[in-house]
């Protein structure tokens, strides 16, 4: 038996599809679209890559004639090495004449790595940095560069040199390999030297590095997390999206304001 559709029935399938207001339409749309990109963004947000800084403290003496090697990530490797050399030749020494000498003595501090690791230079000598400044591509590294020197000859001072003759907590730009990848760290450095008989004395007092290769690090810089493509702005509401593209300007204006 097949049952005959009632008018009813037949009523439904006759009526045509019923356009909504224009300007409804348009803001619907609008927020499907804005509610789509902010989805999206808030994704973007909540997977940030981050860059960290790991910084070790430190309060190491290196008198003279003596070494320190840094160890930046603690793998085991030595990164960067500090010496503090100092030589003295004297005429007479246990009785004996030695002519090839004149009563001096010579003194310098010198960093260096193996390369590709280096230390930040300027024309001469390792630059002297202070807080702030920004170690990273571009910058001069060299793997053995002297830091500052001091010279007597038979009794008397001679002369001294370099930026980093008796200074307080200036920093040493640093560069080094983690597996084959770059990384860009610094050391923290105080110096004394007693210009009359060169003997000097380095205190280091802490460095640190940034795990994220290639990523520019900042002098003094010792803790926090960077994060990386996080973009803080104020947050669209759904009463915003709502009103579809007017309420997305009307966020993108707030947005720029508080800027």
């Amino acid at each position: 038996m097949t049952l005959s559709k009632s008018p009813d029935h037949q009523s439904r399938n006759r009526r045509a599809p019923i356009s909504l207001n224009h300007k409804l339409d348009h803001k619907l749309l609008g927020y499907a679209a804005a509610a789509s990109a902010a989805g999206v963004g808030m994704l973007a947000l909540a997977q940030p890559s981050q860059a960290e800084i790991v910084y070790t403290p430190a309060h190491q003496i290196v008198a003279k004639n003596r070494y320190f090697n840094l160890d930046f990530n603690n793998d085991g490797v030595t990164d960067l090495t500090l010496r503090n050399v100092y030589s003295v030749c004297i005429e007479t020494t246990q009785g004996r004449h030695r002519p090839e000498c004149s009563e001096f003595t010579d003194q310098f501090l010198v960093a260096y790595g193996n390369a590709p690791n280096g230390v930040m230079a300027g024309v001469s000598f390792a630059s002297a940095l202070p807080v702030g400044k920004r170690v990273g591509q571009g910058n001069k590294f060299a793997d053995r560069v002297d830091l500052e020197g001091c010279a007597t000859s038979n009794g008397n001072f001679q002369g001294s040199s370099g930026p980093w003759l008796n200074v307080k907590n200036l920093y040493l730009g640093v560069t080094f390999t983690i597996d084959g990848a770059t990384h860009y760290g610094w050391v923290r450095l105080s110096v004394t030297t007693n210009k009359k008989t060169c003997d000097a004395q380095v205190l280091v007092t802490g460095y640190a590095y940034e795990t994220d290769t290639n990523k520019a690090i900042a002098t003094g810089k010792t803790s926090g997390n960077d994060i990386v493509g996080a973009v803080e702005r104020p947050e669209a509401t759904l009463g915003a999206l709502a009103l579809g593209s007017s309420g997305i300007k009307a966020w993108r204006r707030e947005e720029e304001i508080s800027n």
